[in-house]
């Protein structure tokens, strides 16, 4: 059984899905996030035509605003795939445009011509991709932050046959009292968690999943053993 660790809390559904591929995960949370208050007054006078959501703590922490609902209708959602959609459709809400990547993201909205003002619903570590690519296409673009990442540096005391990381953030927290292994293999949920780890090391294995969730994840690490 491969020992694998996953840097944030998997639920029991993926945790009972690691099993069926020998696999004995150990999560550790590298990364805390906490609301930020925010209010919608001063955009009332804004005429976004849509919402761009990048992570399923944006989607959490706005709609724990009471004005949240209300605000998004009639607005067209862009958001990326896996978590973050999910956490959408959970309440109700679907995407008119979804991609693997933040970049993606913005590339699939640009080639659509699908909006010409934006809102993006963000926490304080938002990656800049977005806020640029929008921007030279000449889209409006205006961030609203609604939750504040902070890292948790711990030792991790083993020593795993696999890591899984879902942000640079969380990579970032990791190394802050841990080295990286030769001999490991790393699942980066995305490119840009994996240009992360990259930047560190030119000799380490990394590996990126078909879908930007957990278990798919775990189905990249399953198969890269399998193939070695």
């Amino acid at each position: 059984m491969k020992k694998v660790l996953s840097t944030k809390t998997l639920d029991s559904d993926t945790l009972a899905y690691a099993q069926t591929l020998q696999m004995d995960v150990q999560c550790m949370d590298f990364i805390e996030t906490a609301a930020f208050p925010f209010k919608f007054e001063p955009f009332a006078s804004k005429n976004f035509d849509a919402l761009v959501f990048t992570s399923a703590s944006a989607v959490k922490y706005f709609f724990e605003n009471k004005a949240a609902a209300a605000f998004v209708e009639s607005k067209k959602i862009f958001a990326l795939q896996g978590k973050t959609r999910e956490e959408l459709l959970v309440r109700g809400i679907q995407t008119d445009i979804s991609a693997a990547s933040a970049h993606e993201l913005a590339s699939a909205i640009i080639q659509n011509k699908a909006a010409k003002d934006i809102l993006h619903i963000c926490g304080n570590l938002r990656l800049t991709v977005m806020e640029e690519s929008l921007q030279q296409a000449g889209i409006l673009y205006t961030d609203l932050m609604v939750y504040q990442t902070g890292t948790k540096a711990k030792k991790a005391a083993d020593k795993f046959d696999a890591i899984l990381f879902y942000s640079p953030s969380g990579v970032e927290s990791f190394l802050a009292l841990n080295n990286l292994d030769d001999e490991t293999v790393y699942c980066c949920i995305g490119n840009t968690t994996a240009q992360e780890l990259k930047e560190r090391s030119n000799s380490i294995t990394i590996i990126l999943p078909e879908q930007p969730s957990p278990q798919s994840m775990l189905t990249a690490v399953s198969n890269h053993f399998h193939k070695s």
